[in-house]
């Protein structure tokens, strides 16, 4: 396939468009590209960018636009893509989704929900007409503030290098090395119109509060041009990532005891030999193996998984996201599909009992929704923060938590002393109260410890757990959605 190459004389975003196409070698000549366009600045100036490229790349190109049912102006966003698609002769391909009905569906925050419905979306339009490449408008500004989010979230090295040029050999980001300043500025000069998406200016989604808060804070308090400097330790991370990955097989390979179908069986034995950093990788790139990919694996599923190869003697099973199950027996360490048989989505737990125990601090995986409830031991700070704390992070007074504790979901009659109230409460008043769907009552876990609820994980924790003038330690509790 024949590469291009950057034109004679582009400027400003142009320059670094077509650069960003020739160093990652996102497009080759005669492919077929579908642009998706939310008709925000971003997508528009991709779209034109592409357009005026396609005769002399030989290009087939395509629109695909999702409405997200979700603001009342959606519809006037479609028809500006539709006449955008007119005035450039491009085929129009366009779908309506309800994502908050996704949302409740899938169990996803309203903004995983979207972006799983887009790239279903995308994927499937490229499929069926024929595209091999779905071009995406994210820029440097966005790397920069994925890499703030992820190190927010408390992610490692692969989650610190941001955005990849490309993904799965299909999802292409042209723009990457651009930023919005460059778009905004492509636009004025061709005088092309765009639309602003209100929703940007939320602060109630945690992206927006990074874009409109703190990076505008590290720019003005501590280091000009903060967007920069971060997208570029994202693509250094990336690619020391990529290059760690080549150095990590070999020792994969030599800890691999066989395949059987669908599990992989590790040498525990061979696995405690190697530093704790190479372990977590190892195992990593063992899930990756088993389940295709690692989403919803997250850093306390290793550490939970480290914790069997560590100790001596047979442990857990452990029961990790999608579905799948980790056993410790004598020197093996197996990685398969669970008793539950799922694979990829999590049934409702309406209608269904579970209940899990944790001896000491670490992370449970619900096996029957795929959330995990995470317990840290941190040292107490004097002027801890009392906003720090959230729905899915709460603090405890350690003195309060007697391990071994319960995991369990809501049973009839099951009460507890909502923090901010005097007595107790039943639980099904609360969740009425609160105005729980009745589907996500049964879903949500529950953290005992001798036989109180101290905690309604995504809600409230109970006062007698609550950090006061003697609390001495603390532990962190974390619920991790299966998103």
């Amino acid at each position: 396939m024949k590469r291009l190459h950057p034109s004679s004389q582009p400027v400003r975003l142009e320059q670094r468009f077509e650069e960003t196409v020739a160093r990652y070698d996102l497009i080759v000549r005669g492919e077929s590209v579908l642009v998706a366009v939310s008709g925000g600045p971003d997508s528009v100036a991709l779209l034109h960018l592409l357009a005026e490229r396609a005769a002399a790349w030989q290009l087939r190109l395509g629109i695909g636009h999702l409405d997200h049912g979700l603001r009342e102006e959606s519809a006037r966003d479609a028809d500006f893509i539709r006449q955008l698609a007119g005035n450039l002769a491009l085929p129009l391909h366009t779908e309506r989704v309800h994502v908050r009905d996704l949302q409740r569906r899938w169990h996803l925050s309203i903004e995983a929900a979207g972006r799983k419905a887009r790239y279903q979306f995308f994927q499937e339009t490229a499929d069926r007409h024929g595209f091999n490449k779905v071009a995406l408008a994210h820029h440097a500004d966005d790397n920069a503030e994925t890499l703030l989010l992820n190190l927010l979230r408390g992610s490692g090295r692969l989650g610190l290098g941001g955005m990849p040029p490309m993904r799965e050999g299909c999802f292409i980001r042209p723009l990457i090395r651009a930023d919005r300043a460059d778009v905004l500025d492509y636009l004025r000069r061709r005088n092309l119109p765009a639309l602003a998406d209100p929703s940007n200016r939320d602060n109630d989604f945690l992206r927006n509060r990074i874009r409109n808060q703190l990076i505008p804070l590290l720019e003005s308090e501590y280091q000009p041009g903060v967007r920069a400097v971060l997208h570029r330790s994202a693509e250094a991370l990336r690619d020391e990532e990529e290059w760690i990955e080549t150095q990590i097989q070999p020792l994969y390979e030599q800890a691999v005891v066989a395949r059987p179908p669908g599990q992989l069986i590790l040498d525990a034995g061979a696995l405690r030999g190697f530093a704790s950093a190479i372990q977590r990788r190892v195992v990593r790139a063992g899930l990756r193996f088993v389940q295709g990919d690692l989403r919803r694996i997250a850093f306390v599923h290793i550490e939970g998984i480290l914790a069997l190869v560590n100790r001596p003697g047979n442990g857990g099973p452990l029961h990790l996201p999608g579905g799948l199950r980790v056993q410790r027996r004598g020197t093996t360490l197996t990685i398969g599909p669970g008793d539950s048989g799922l694979a990829g989505e999590y049934p409702s737990a309406a209608g269904i009992d579970y209940s899990y125990q944790m001896d000491c601090c670490g992370g449970v995986t619900v096996a029957e929704t795929g959330d995990t409830l995470a317990l840290t031991a941190i040292a107490p700070e004097p002027a801890m923060d009392p906003t720090a704390a959230g729905p899915l992070t709460v603090y405890f007074d350690a003195a309060a938590v007697e391990f071994p504790v319960t995991i369990r979901n809501f049973r009839p009659g099951d009460r507890f002393s909502p923090l901010g109230m005097d007595g107790t409460q039943k639980l099904k008043k609360f969740f009425i109260d609160h105005k729980v769907p009745r589907d996500q009552r049964r879903r949500c876990p529950l953290l005992l410890s001798r036989g109180r609820i101290l905690w309604v994980a995504g809600h409230r924790i109970s006062r007698e757990a609550r950090l006061n003038r003697q609390t001495r330690q603390v532990l962190k509790g974390e619920l991790i959605l299966a998103d």
